[in-house]
């Protein structure tokens, strides 16, 4: 995590460039599906409008409020509720839908970081997840260039970035759930990286684009940087721990407080 008070808008170096090629393989698949995968005919992302009705639609609110992402707020306010998410996450369209979705990041991950046993490895997804939070990836030009200036995604298309701050409470919902569904499956290493890159990059954001509350010790600084370093390493060895401290920056980002 390099970044202080005023991350550059684009760290153009090779370790950068890669970073953003994660990134842009994930929006490849889900958001700009239409543009680089339209043989899914949006199955990643919320479907084409017509035969195909997309995982997402089962996980997270669009034109509605699925249950699993209303019993995952709910485990967030309350831990006592994992039982009801437990039950809305087996359901078998829901089922589904995140053991597909955590299929294909875990596809992207190995193909962009590798073994996400290496303690280095660690370290390079975190960093990878801070410059993203911060928005600190080169601009993604060649994207930018296909999209028509009347299309509703132009204005965010040249650009590495979560825009929407529940998002990241999104992806926490479906690792956590696979994690619940896919005990023994060999890949919980890469899912509790990815709960600690929720961790660490959701607050990164909060504090550097100051548009949501987080936690007060978090500020853009490096100070913070080396916080969030420390944490995130921390939380990638500790599960329970790191999706305590995801359900904390929800109820934080909600009221305020993590009580």
């Amino acid at each position: 995590m390099t970044q202080g008070r005023n991350p550059a808008p684009a760290q153009m170096d090779a370790e950068g460039s890669r970073y953003a090629g994660f990134f842009h393989e994930l929006d490849a698949w889900t958001e700009y599906w239409d543009i680089y995968h339209p043989e899914t005919c949006g199955r990643y992302y919320f479907g084409d409008g017509r035969e195909e009705s997309g995982l997402l639609t089962r996980l997270l609110p669009r034109d509605r409020r699925p249950e699993i992402f209303t019993a995952w707020t709910r485990l967030a306010v309350d831990e006592s509720a994992l039982p009801p998410f437990s039950v809305a996450a087996r359901k078998a369209d829901v089922a589904e839908a995140i053991i597909e979705v955590d299929g294909l990041l875990d596809r992207i991950f190995e193909q962009h970081f590798g073994n996400a046993a290496d303690p280095e490895t660690h370290a390079d997804y975190l960093e990878a997840i801070f410059r993203f939070a911060t928005n600190a990836l080169p601009p993604a030009l060649e994207r930018d260039a296909k999209i028509p200036d009347d299309d509703p995604r132009k204005p965010t298309a040249g650009r590495h970035r979560l825009e929407g701050d529940l998002m990241w409470f999104a992806w926490a919902l479906v690792l956590e759930a696979a994690s619940l569904l896919c005990l023994a499956d060999g890949r919980q290493t890469r899912r509790n990286l990815m709960l600690a890159g929720v961790a660490t990059g959701c607050p990164a954001d909060f504090a550097w684009r100051g548009h949501r509350r987080t936690r007060p010790e978090y500020a853009p600084d490096q100070a913070t940087v080396r916080l969030l370093r420390e944490r995130g390493m921390a939380w990638v060895l500790s599960r329970t721990e790191c999706l305590g401290e995801i359900h904390a920056l929800y109820r934080i980002r909600e009221w305020g407080s993590d009580q």
